[in-house]
């Protein structure tokens, strides 16, 4: 079964790709990767829009002057070889819970797999995060599994990207299950007692992509959960 293009919503999933990048903060610098899943248009543009964004802010700190120039190279480098991927599309939906055969995803294992795209969305998996991940996961989940959780987070680098994922799930989760997911998501970015602007920024990008209503993140910032289920 095909899935539409994250970006464009016209064609189809034909690629993933990954890149690298810096940003500096003066006295530190942060790494990562971004992650897109899309048609080889929509891929390819997001490649370099990623790499415009770290022309413009990815010098300061010492560091990232130095790192940034090779991850801007091997950006522009990667756009060029954007190619079909169907064996990587293929792996990317299947370590996200999505079925091929038009069968009905389970909110469990997709929310297996988006919690575990957030955790890694900056390319570090941090031992708080998994922790906190799965004490809410089991809180929202009757079924919770921290051994089905730490498989699915181990292929990390195969799942699509956090926001390119919820635009798939819109798809497929009824609205209770949109709701639970990203409740889950959003009890993970307020376990610390703060959410980062970052967190806010990936929050409402996948509030966006679920279809799920404005009025319902403020339910959810209230502490207004679904029940498990």
């Amino acid at each position: 079964m095909s899935q539409r293009c994250p970006y464009c919503h016209e064609r189809d999933i034909e690629t993933v790709a990954t890149i690298p990048y810096v940003r500096g903060m003066v006295v530190a610098h942060t790494l990562g990767v971004r992650k897109f899943m899309g048609c080889r248009r929509c891929v390819r543009r997001a490649i370099y829009k990623e790499v415009g964004v770290s022309s413009l802010i990815g010098w300061f700190s010492v560091t990232a002057v130095v790192l940034n120039p090779m991850m801007i190279t091997y950006g522009a480098v990667r756009g060029l070889f954007v190619r079909s991927d169907e064996a990587g599309v293929k792996r990317a939906l299947e370590q996200a819970g999505i079925p091929d055969d038009g069968a009905e995803a389970d909110p469990l294992r997709v929310a297996y797999g988006l919690a575990a795209a957030m955790i890694a969305a900056d390319g570090k998996v941090e031992d708080e995060e998994v922790a906190v991940t799965i004490e809410v996961g089991r809180q929202l989940f009757v079924d919770f599994v921290a051994d089905d959780f730490f498989k699915v987070l181990a292929n990390h680098k195969d799942l699509p990207g956090v926001s390119e994922l919820a635009f798939l799930l819109g798809g497929i989760l009824e609205d209770k299950e949109k709701g639970l997911v990203f409740g889950y998501l959003a009890e993970i970015a307020a376990s610390d007692g703060h959410v980062a602007d970052e967190e806010k920024l990936m929050l409402e990008e996948v509030r966006t992509n679920l279809g799920i209503a404005e009025s319902a993140t403020l339910s959810f910032a209230r502490g207004q959960l679904p029940p498990a289920v």
